[in-house]
């Protein structure tokens, strides 16, 4: 009976405790607390994406993939899979990446953006980088 108890105390929770990344209501819906596949998308990105865009995301030789800020494509989980897939073709954008998605597969790519968004917020909650979504509040001057 404690046991029947205990899981129904504890399902719950499990089902409920989920942390959910999406930068608005059309963008793909990541689940970045959920350990196994943050760890999988970890070592895709140190497999396949570190050795340019640095160790955690935090930059390199492309650019930081862990600070909220994506300077080629738009601020959104879909945008960065795309890109991850594709890659980048225009020089005038500062750079160019080779496109992975012959050579990884769609839900590893899914996993290595949940990890990226995983990593972004520890960096915020740590206090490592400012939080990039809080919306700084304009100033008032007297007329």
């Amino acid at each position: 009976m404690s046991k029947i108890l205990f899981l129904m105390l504890f399902i719950p929770t499990l089902v409920f405790s989920a942390e959910m990344h999406q930068m608005n209501e059309n963008d793909l819906q990541l689940d970045i607390s959920n350990a196994d596949t943050v760890q999988n998308g970890r070592e895709w990105y140190d497999r396949r994406c570190s050795f340019c865009h640095g160790g955690q995301g935090k930059g390199g030789k492309g650019p930081c993939l862990t600070c909220g800020k994506f300077t080629y494509s738009a601020n959104t989980n879909m945008a960065i899979f795309t890109t991850i897939s594709v890659g980048i073709t225009n020089k005038s954008l500062g750079g160019t990446m080779g496109a992975f998605g012959t050579t990884i597969d769609g839900m590893d790519i899914v996993a290595i953006v949940t990890y990226l968004r995983n990593e972004e917020r520890r960096r915020i909650e740590s206090g490592e980088i400012k939080d990039p979504y809080v919306v700084q509040e304009q100033m008032v001057f007297p007329e």
